[in-house]
């Protein structure tokens, strides 16, 4: 069972993908927090609100990935696949598409992000909307952080400020299918894959 930070940040070093919440792909972590599939809403369960401060801090650490890979849903993303999520969120045939769409806000706040590199927010707030439209399609890098009073922000970066220049070399090792079956692989086959944006 799943207690600690240290917990959860080894759980997904063990299992490269866990889900958030439950799927149809990898372990959760509100399964392993809770100790199997919770009945109804996992908010309402005793151990509802464990699993959400982990996944806030799963969110925070720097050595998580936290990205929509399973069925539109929150995967948290051990080091070892980090590259290979790199090149699928790069790949120009990918982004294209992905950029159909998108609302006049969204559009310019991933321009904003483009061009600064690195965007705070806080997490709701006219641009919710928007910023969840760049999460979902894989075209911004998103993850928390508290700000000086201690509120929870959300921090959006483009890939390319995110990611070191080893992390780029390695990725740009892989097609874009190696990449994609290295990552399905680790999604224990989910249905949906990695969501509508990928394909």
């Amino acid at each position: 069972m799943i207690k600690t930070l240290r917990d959860a940040e080894e759980l997904v070093r063990t299992r490269h993908v866990i889900t958030e919440v439950p799927t149809h792909g990898p372990t959760s972590l509100v399964e392993q927090v809770m100790g199997g599939r919770p009945t109804g809403s996992w908010r309402d369960h005793a151990k509802g609100r464990v699993a959400y401060r982990l996944g806030r801090m799963l969110r925070a650490s720097k050595d998580v990935l936290a990205v929509r890979l399973v069925e539109g849903k929150v995967a948290f993303v051990d080091p070892t696949l980090w590259p290979a999520v790199y090149r699928v969120a790069m790949e120009p045939a990918r982004r294209r598409p992905s950029l159909q769409g998108l609302s006049a806000e969204a559009r310019a706040l991933l321009s904003t992000v483009e061009r600064d590199k690195r965007v705070q927010l806080d997490k709701e707030g006219p641009w919710t909307k928007a910023r969840e439209a760049l999460e979902e399609r894989l075209l911004v890098h998103f993850s928390e952080a508290q700000d000086e009073d201690g509120r929870h922000v959300a921090v959006l970066r483009s890939w390319r400020d995110w990611a070191s220049v080893t992390l780029q070399a390695d990725a740009a090792r892989l097609s874009y299918e190696d990449a994609q079956a290295r990552l399905r692989a680790a999604c224990d086959g989910a249905p949906t894959g990695l969501g509508p944006w990928v394909f």
